[in-house]
């Protein structure tokens, strides 16, 4: 989807690159008659990423004022909205998995929801082992690149990325993960995932006060309007306050340190909101999130952008914007404020817990096209995690007593083909793939979709099949130890296989993370622990003596 030969893409300077050159001006205006008073902080550009869960546009930006979020549009007044932000799962893990490697997870083997599991026992959902996808060529955490360049990177602190967490991607991932623990005037990434709006918080969060009447919420057009469902809304909004509260707290963190101007903050959520009809849903409810970006201030920026863009950007947004060349595996766009955006964007969904989707869709600025190809009820009722909201369990009841339009069985099977149009039908409610005249943009739009996932869907595969694959896969080449060389310039790593990221830590038992590859010239240890690791992969663990 990257438009190479856009001038956005090929001649923007990164603002890292912009405030190399302005300190080499103030070192040569320095070197004059008229010394320049350098500020006692020397930070760069950095950049801040939160992340909140399960939320669509119930945001003000969007034309939702059932709550004020001062601390979200206090952002929004200083940077830019853009309006057409796509995740490419309705779920988290296969979510976090794009957003981790700038890939779509039918392209990685991560499309399940979910696959991978720290415990060595047998998915309770498929009933096969959890599995880590072996990453294609070209692909790792794009957070690695950062911190070859010596940018300190943070987690605080959901992983979930349905692959076992590389080693290599965080210089701390933990719930005290903060850039307040960097090397003194390191630039930095940080990432803050806000759990207080996660689906399970509608009914975990029912019984506390709050503000929010159920008189006050507008019901969408795909929810019954009962009671119970405007209870839940109610308690979503409720939520998303507490959202704005933690985002206002780490902006006053970023202000008292003297980093709020230089840093560049961005807010959205992992997929759409947390009900029936939108999470799990490869729709624009499921697909559709919020993104408000408050720019350094070396960018210039407008305060909404209407360009179409997907969570495959996100990966060479952050690349970029510390001057890293995007690796030519990567299909995504730099988002910057001259972005363009793309003519389209594509979404998966497949396996939900223990239910069996295979969902493709494609969305433009006016229409979505989305192709059920296992044409699976519209209202599945075996998910056991969400019919724990009260929002769920109305609708099910509603479902044994009527049967209108909006209301129908649940054991019955979407139409194959659905075609919306969002600018007109923006609930995606009316399915014109079978009106007349309609015919022309469904075969167009139904090309593109195939077009791209013709090269490589591993929703296609039988997942036992596909887990059986990738154990061969990752059995055929196992990864070598890194080999460590000692020149001229001092210590280095290499591995035969260039795919595999390397890393070394001084051998102590309170050793930090693992640092990523090249190994400093002042080590300062006698010992080196060594690391080769790929995504999949097991990895190979070193130790050599150096003295």
């Amino acid at each position: 989807m990257l438009d190479v030969n856009s001038p956005s893409t090929r001649n923007w300077v990164s603002p890292l690159q912009l405030w190399l050159g302005i300190g080499m001006v103030l070192v040569l205006l320095s070197m004059g008659c008229h010394p320049v008073q350098q500020s006692a902080q020397h930070d760069g550009p950095s950049m801040v990423w939160i992340v909140c869960e399960d939320q669509g546009l119930f945001f003000p930006e969007y034309g939702d004022s059932t709550v004020a979020m001062p601390a979200i549009a206090a952002l929004a007044a200083e940077g830019t909205v853009f309006d057409n932000m796509f995740a490419v799962s309705p779920v988290c893990a296969p979510s976090r998995s794009s957003i981790l490697t700038g890939l779509m997870p039918t392209a990685m083997g991560t499309q399940h929801m979910r696959a991978y599991g720290k415990a060595k026992r047998a998915n309770p959902h498929s009933g096969l082992p959890f599995y880590s996808a072996p990453a294609p060529d070209g692909v790792r955490a794009f957070t690695e690149y950062l911190r070859q360049r010596r940018v300190y990177c943070t987690n605080r602190s959901k992983e979930d990325y349905n692959f076992e967490t590389p080693p290599l991607a965080w210089d701390d991932s933990s719930p005290t993960a903060h850039w307040r623990n960097r090397p003194h005037g390191a630039p930095f990434f940080s990432v803050f995932n806000l759990f207080a709006c996660h689906e399970s918080q509608v009914w975990a969060r029912s019984e506390r006060p709050c503000p929010v009447t159920p008189d006050q919420v507008q019901v969408p057009p795909m929810l019954p309007d009962d009671p119970a469902v405007r209870a839940d809304l109610a308690t979503n909004y409720c939520n998303l306050m507490t959202v704005d509260s933690m985002v206002g707290a780490l902006v006053t963190e970023l202000k008292a340190d003297g980093l709020y101007d230089q840093t560049t903050i961005v807010f959205t959520s992992d997929h759409g909101g947390p009900f029936p009809g939108f999470k799990r849903s490869v729709s624009d409810a499921g697909l559709h999130v919020p993104f408000v970006v408050k720019w350094s201030k070396y960018m210039g920026s407008e305060p909404r952008h209407h360009g179409l863009f997907s969570f495959l950007d996100l990966a060479p947004m952050a690349l970029a914007y510390f001057g890293i060349e995007v690796p030519s595996a990567l299909s995504g766009m730099p988002i910057t404020p001259e972005s363009t955006g793309h003519a389209a964007v594509f979404g998966a969904g497949d396996r939900f817990d223990s239910e069996l989707h295979r969902k493709r869709s494609i969305r433009t600025r006016r229409w979505r096209l989305t192709h059920n190809q296992l044409q699976t009820p519209g209202l599945s009722t075996g998910i056991a995690f969400r019919n724990q909201m009260a929002t769920m369990k109305a609708m099910a009841a509603q479902f044994e007593i009527q049967n209108g339009e909006a209301n129908v069985s649940p054991s019955a099977a979407v139409a194959e083909w659905e075609l919306f149009d969002v600018l007109a039908d923006p609930w995606c409610t009316h399915n014109k793939a079978t009106e007349v005249g309609f015919q022309p943009t469904l075969d167009s739009l139904r090309g593109l979709l195939n077009q791209e996932f013709a090269e490589q869907d591993w929703g296609q595969w039988d997942e036992s099949e596909m887990v059986e694959h990738f154990s061969a896969t990752v059995s055929a080449a196992p990864l070598e130890e890194a080999v460590l060389t000692q020149t001229e310039q001092g210590w280095q790593l290499s591995h035969p296989n260039a795919q595999v990221s390397l890393g070394w830590r001084c051998a102590d038992p309170n050793a930090p993370s693992w640092n990523v590859a090249p190994i400093p010239s002042d080590l300062g240890c006698d010992t080196l622990e060594t690391l080769a690791h790929r995504i999949g992969w097991p990895p190979a663990m070193g130790r050599s003596a150096l003295r």
